[in-house]
């Protein structure tokens, strides 16, 4: 922002200095403009999720960008975790495409903030994790599965918002 100021200040003085000085409030609007832009988007790139997934549950936490929280959890026995709609969608509806936590009635959208290209491999790697944990606690006792911790988690900040 430093430069960008600089750099429109250098403008609208040389346009002031030539008698064109309408020219300086519209460059102080684009400064305006391009400033406000930043902020908005500081402030929704706050917001971030977690998955984790556990050989009981799988619990979605969600940090909104005013600081609100929001935790839902569904048995991983009976989650399903799908892309809607399925299918490679035309350019213009990537946008549309969101991945879902359902189970029982109640339904999640996880990531809607990731870049599309990124939200099938997503839908992928969270159905991977929830398939391991189902695994996992079908192959052991009650006894081994409370010793060993199945809990495995992404944390979806990490990828970049759209």
């Amino acid at each position: 922002m430093l430069v960008l100021g600089s750099l429109a200040f250098t403008i609208g003085l040389g346009f002031f200095l030539l008698g064109a000085w309408p020219v300086v409030g519209f460059l102080g609007l684009e400064f305006f403009v391009v400033w406000l832009v930043f902020k908005l988007n500081y402030h929704a790139a706050k917001k971030n999720q977690s998955v984790t997934v556990t050989g009981t549950e799988v619990q979605i936490n969600t940090t909104y960008p005013n600081g609100a929280k929001e935790s839902v959890s569904y048995p991983t026995a009976w989650v399903r975790i799908k892309v809607t709609p399925q299918g490679s969608p035309k350019i213009k509806s990537r946008y549309q495409q969101k991945i879902t936590a359902s189970s029982h009635g109640q339904s999640t959208i996880i990531a809607d903030f990731i870049h599309p290209a990124e939200t099938a491999h997503l839908a992928r790697h969270i159905n991977d994790m929830v398939d391991r944990a189902r695994v996992a606690e079908t192959q052991f006792t009650e006894d081994e599965v409370a010793k060993t911790d199945w809990a495995t988690s992404i944390d979806e900040k990490t990828l970049r918002p759209h």
